[in-house]
């Protein structure tokens, strides 16, 4: 879901008018549908096939979700938000960038920096296994998927003297589309 998010705002910084009139209304929610159900495909397959049924398909399985994690997904998330980065950053009409690019900056930041690591681990797995390593991946990725709600917080509050408010209009802060 990162990076179809991450993809969808860098093609609306580089393409706007074709974003906002041409595009086609369903799009975001036909694709996050469909990444859905691939991740609820794998997530069976790595339950049946490795859980289950301790096959020899377990390490098949392991090795493609390895092959699309890094060969597809987390290149496509990185090259769209560099550009994404790049393009705000050379606008001179947009001193600062909206809080939704920020939001999505950082969740992308930190996802490169506490969840890859997991995923280099399991990939890893396939030659050798560290148990010491593993478990520090966990953590990071346990802190991964926890700082999502610290973003929004902290950058629907930014620029504020002091956090007035509640959680709740940080957040509609964060996600409003202006």
């Amino acid at each position: 879901l990162l990076t179809a998010i991450s993809v969808e705002r860098c093609a609306g910084v580089l393409w706007p008018f074709w974003s906002r009139c041409h595009r086609p209304k369903l799009l975001s929610a036909v694709t996050c549908s469909l990444l859905w159900v691939l991740a609820c495909v794998f997530a069976g397959l790595v339950y049946f096939v490795c859980d289950l049924d301790h096959s020899k398909h377990c390490w098949t399985v392991l090795g493609t979700l390895c092959f699309l994690n890094f060969c597809f997904f987390t290149p496509l998330m990185f090259f769209s938000n560099v550009i994404l980065f790049i393009k705000l950053r050379r606008s001179s009409w947009q001193q600062h960038p909206a809080r939704m690019y920020i939001v999505i900056f950082l969740t992308v930041f930190f996802f490169l920096l506490f969840g890859i690591p997991l995923s280099v681990q399991i990939f890893l797995n396939f030659f050798v296994y560290i148990n010491f390593v593993f478990e520090i991946c966990l953590l990071l990725a346990s802190v991964n998927s926890s700082i999502n709600p610290v973003i929004y917080v902290l950058v629907g509050s930014y620029g504020k003297s002091r956090f007035r408010g509640s959680v709740k209009v940080a957040l509609q802060r964060v996600f409003e589309d202006r």
